[in-house]
Parts: structure tokens; sequence; C-alpha cells
């Protein structure tokens, strides 16, 4: 009995040993990805020839993460201003892509949904797109 404990324990840390830090990994590459990618397009979108996240920008956001970061098109959602903005005001999007999970064995200390579903980033930037 004290050896399948001993063994148990020691399977169970081994396990968190060796994938914890690459859930981990996961998660913050793909929450950095989100956030370069938003902040990339927003700077397009604000720039002088768009005023606006035009499809082209959102299509391109989509296709990044999609093929750089492969990420399943149906866990990426986008909110932002699609409308021509003029000079002077804000520009604002959100891009929102589904979390990885980040414990591995999560429910075994009783707290199952304490992690967001999604990853969130918001950008906010002035418009430099003059309005004729």
């Amino acid at each position: 009995m004290k050896a399948a404990l001993v063994e148990m324990l020691t399977v169970y840390i081994l396990m968190l040993l060796l994938f914890q830090p690459v859930l981990h990994d996961i998660y913050s590459t793909r929450a950095n990805a989100v956030e370069l990618v938003l902040d990339s397009a927003i700077q397009k979108a604000a720039s002088s020839d768009n005023g606006r996240f035009t499809p082209e920008i959102i299509e391109e956001m989509r296709l990044t993460l999609e093929h750089t970061f492969l990420l399943d098109p149906g866990d990426i959602r986008f909110f932002g201003t699609t409308t021509l903005t003029p000079r002077g005001e804000y520009i604002e999007g959100t891009l929102a892509v589904r979390s990885t999970p980040r414990w591995l064995f999560r429910e075994l200390f009783g707290a199952p949904d304490r992690e967001p579903p999604e990853i969130v980033r918001y950008a906010k930037q002035m418009s430099e797109a003059p309005v004729r």
C-alpha cells in the first residue's frame, strides 16, 4: 500500500514537472500573439489611408493568427471600429481567442472554472484619416 502511494505521488509530481511549464508557455505565446497582431492592425487602421478597421485588415489579423500561430478560425473573435473615423477621434478594437488550459490537474484542486475562457486584448488609437 505504501509503495503504491509513493508511486502514484511520484507520477503525479513528475507529470507536473514535465508538462506544467509547457502549458504556461503555450498560454503565454497565444496571449502575446493576440496582443502583437492587434497592435499591428490598429496601427494600420489608424493610418491616414484607412481610418477604420477595413475588411482587409480584419482578414489579415485572422490569417496571421491562423497560419502563423496555428489557431482555429472558430476560436477568433474581433470587434472594432469599422466606420470611417475622422482625424482626432479614436479607433478601438478588441481581439479575443479561446484560452488554452493553464493547469494540468485543475479539477484535482476543486477550481475548474477559475480560468477565463478567452484571452482578450483591447487597443485604442487616435485616427489620422482626413475625412473630406
